[in-house]
């Protein structure tokens, strides 16, 4: 059964429940943007007051993926819902902006001006799959969700230097060479190891790794990802889906509670 956008949150929406405002750190590749918009827009029709920023760089987004869009001004929240994009600075040479550091962002969460906060902590070239550099992720370390991506169309597939951004580092984690098959044993050694994954996901942090991209006929059998939700990885859930499509999540694994 495909779950609703409140069963995927439902943690999160406690909060909100309660009037503490949300902060969601994305991470990885394989659609980090179109994950931002999506969530923005459905925070949106829950009735939320929803910014949107980056600790890196991003391209401007277009007119459509928000009401209010602030460059260089101090975010201010609107009295009834709406979707608030803020960044410090735009470079029209490559049409991107500049997000906001992650004690800003941390500061803004803390003022309670909004419902939600959506942050893109990550850059990924536009690849499927990534390992972290020393500098990166830039996660706020109020976050109360991080959520990795990884394309769909590296599952099971011969690993491909030229589709994983920082080939090297991710070569040097799991183990994996060159056309070698990237299957749930290299991603269980990815989410395992510190500076993998989720490096500097915050400790108090939900950690949900989508696996985007992938259609609602692809099999994608329950039993062999099981296994990289145990309690050590420290991972709530994986989703499968594909964010520019609805629903935007067609699967959940959630971790087995005793």
């Amino acid at each position: 059964m495909t779950p609703s956008f409140r069963e995927l949150f439902s943690e999160e929406f406690n909060r909100l429940d309660r009037d503490q405002p949300l902060l969601i750190a994305l991470i990885g590749a394989g659609g980090k943007t179109s994950t931002l918009h999506w969530l923005a827009q459905a925070f949106y029709h829950q009735g939320k007051r929803v910014l949107f920023t980056t600790t890196t760089k991003m391209y401007l987004p277009t007119a459509a993926n928000y009401h209010h869009l602030l460059i260089g001004q101090t975010p201010t929240a609107s009295s009834t819902p709406a979707i608030t994009a803020c960044f410090s600075h735009y470079q029209p040479q490559d049409n991107k902006v500049i997000g906001l550091t992650a004690e800003q962002i941390d500061e803004i969460k803390q003022r309670g001006a909004f419902d939600v906060i959506l942050v893109e902590a990550d850059g990924s070239r536009g690849l499927p799959l990534k390992a972290p550099a020393r500098h990166e992720p830039c996660i706020p370390s109020r976050s109360d969700c991080v959520i990795a991506l990884t394309g769909g169309q590296v599952i099971d597939r011969p690993a491909d230097p030229q589709q994983i951004h920082r080939w090297a580092i991710f070569s040097a984690l799991t183990g994996v060479g060159a056309g070698e098959t990237l299957d749930h044993r290299v991603f269980d050694a990815l989410i395992a190891h510190p500076e993998g994954m989720f490096k500097g996901t915050p400790s108090q942090a939900r950690r949900v790794w989508l696996i985007n991209q992938v259609s609602h006929c692809d099999n994608q059998p329950a039993a062999r990802w099981q296994p990289l939700l145990r309690p050590e990885l420290a991972l709530s859930a994986i989703w499968f889906g594909a964010v520019q499509e609805t629903p935007a999540i067609h699967h959940v694994i959630r971790r087995l509670t005793r």
